[in-house]
């Protein structure tokens, strides 16, 4: 894409512009392959946030191989995402099923008032919401009273604390969010706060004059 490996990950999409897509494929099975279009896709913890399609209506012959020049139209993309975001070139055939795909890393120059930014702002409220039902017993000593119960109390809000986690390295370009860095940020987070809600015991003791 516009001179750069997809999967070299120095890849920048820059709202406002064409994005140019070169694609090469080789068709190994015995049988003709009908393609019926490109897209472009960016999906962040399983959501996608972006996608652009051109047709092609063309067909790739048996052990035969094809290569395409296409232009896609991101001139939104400002509203729809920013920061390191996973994205994927995939070829689809006439019943939209997937025929070849590959996997890179963008840096997309959007905005922070993009969708992709109104998810961070719904997950940071997220995981208030969620400390604040957390911390909730403190103030009526009311906790449970064995230590894994109080533990699993703030796991919901670890969890929350992970997801955000992962978009906040996103959007300020830190940190790809694939799935590895998906799942063990988020089982970190969670851990973390299971321990300290299992070593808070003062939470069940009794009021204090």
């Amino acid at each position: 894409m516009d001179g750069h490996a997809l999967d070299r990950g120095d890849l920048v999409l820059n709202a406002g512009t064409v994005a140019r897509v070169v694609v090469g494929v080789h068709n190994l099975s015995r049988v003709d392959v009908p393609i019926d279009s490109v897209r472009l896709s960016g999906n962040v913890l399983g959501l996608t946030f972006f996608d652009y399609d051109t047709r092609l209506h063309t067909t790739v012959p048996a052990q035969g191989s094809a290569n395409w020049t296409v232009d896609l139209d991101i001139r939104d993309l400002d509203g729809r995402a920013t920061g390191l975001v996973p994205v994927e070139v995939t070829l689809r055939d006439t019943d939209l099923h997937a025929v070849a795909r590959q996997s890179g890393t963008a840096n997309v120059h959007g905005s922070l008032l993009s969708i992709y930014g109104l998810f961070g702002v719904g997950l940071l409220v997220l995981m208030g919401l969620l400390w604040a039902v957390a911390l909730l017993p403190l103030g009526r000593h009311a906790g449970p009273a064995t230590w894994w119960l109080r533990g699993l109390r703030f796991v919901p809000a670890g969890c929350a604390v992970g997801l955000f986690g992962v978009f906040a390295l996103s959007a300020t370009r830190l940190l790809s969010p694939t799935t590895l860095v998906d799942l063990v940020l988020t089982i970190v987070t969670s851990a973390a706060c299971f321990a300290i809600g299992a070593l808070m015991p003062w939470l069940n003791g009794p009021r204090r004059p």
